[in-house]
């Protein structure tokens, strides 16, 4: 697929929480180089942030800016942007992403297209990843696209769906959405690789995160272990949670 063939297919969908000059970067490093394949672009604010939506504005007014009155939290966040998506397709973004120049479209579209059971096609530098996914994916080529995808059993847990910067199939968030019903994306992902479906990176990807440091608290997800102490007991339930999974128990 050329650049521009998928117009009219995909929509961008972004999710942000008040930190502009995050966000600026991210669609300054990804908007011009992706908008020939885009028919419509979102951007949600859950933040409520005025200065977003006027830097917006000024600097993309293609781009159509959500406010949140109330924080609705990430997946309700998500939920809303979807439900007003009539594209086959779906860009998903977030706030804190740096992008290469190059446009990462036509070779998702072919991945996905090659791949019936990948829920995503991520644009996330696969250098970014833990060493022992790098060693234990599965490397592949379509088209003349190289990808790798993430096997079932690479993780208990993740590796099935992500957030991260990718392009996904409307048809995925109207067979398991509304996402907020499942609280975390951590559990987006054991529900869909129960139904055998995997997370396909570009090789070698495209984007970094940027957001390190700059985390905004989301009122909908639990709150995240800072301490020793709370650590050690999210690690224990993690492992308890897998155990229990492994007897046929749906947590």
């Amino acid at each position: 697929m050329k650049q521009g063939e998928a117009k009219g297919k995909i929509t961008l969908c972004v999710t942000s929480c008040g930190r502009k000059d995050l966000l600026a970067r991210t669609l300054d490093s990804f908007v011009p180089s992706h908008t020939n394949n885009l028919s419509r672009m979102l951007v949600i604010d859950d933040a409520n942030s005025l200065e977003v939506k006027l830097w917006v504005e000024e600097n993309y007014p293609d781009i159509e800016v959500i406010l949140n009155d109330t924080q609705l939290g990430q997946m309700k966040s998500i939920d809303k942007l979807y439900q007003g998506v009539d594209t086959e397709f779906i860009f998903h973004g977030e706030d804190d992403w740096l992008f290469g120049g190059e446009d990462t479209i036509p070779s998702c579209m072919k991945v996905l297209e090659a791949e019936p059971d990948v829920s995503v096609v991520c644009v996330r530098k696969i250098s970014d990843l833990q060493q022992r996914f790098q060693d234990n994916c599965l490397r592949k080529e379509v088209d003349g696209v190289s990808y790798a995808l993430m096997p079932l059993d690479i993780h208990p847990e993740w590796l099935s769906f992500s957030f991260n910067p990718s392009l996904t199939r409307l048809s995925l968030w109207k067979k398991y959405g509304p996402y907020a019903e499942y609280v975390t994306e951590e559990r987006i992902s054991i529900v869909m690789k129960r139904d055998g479906l995997m997370v396909a990176f570009l090789d070698p990807g495209s984007c970094y995160h940027i957001g390190d440091g700059q985390h905004v608290d989301d009122p909908e997800q639990p709150i995240r272990a800072k301490t020793l102490p709370q650590r050690m007991k999210r690690s224990v339930m993690k492992r308890v949670k897998r155990l229990q999974r492994k007897l046929g128990h749906d947590v």
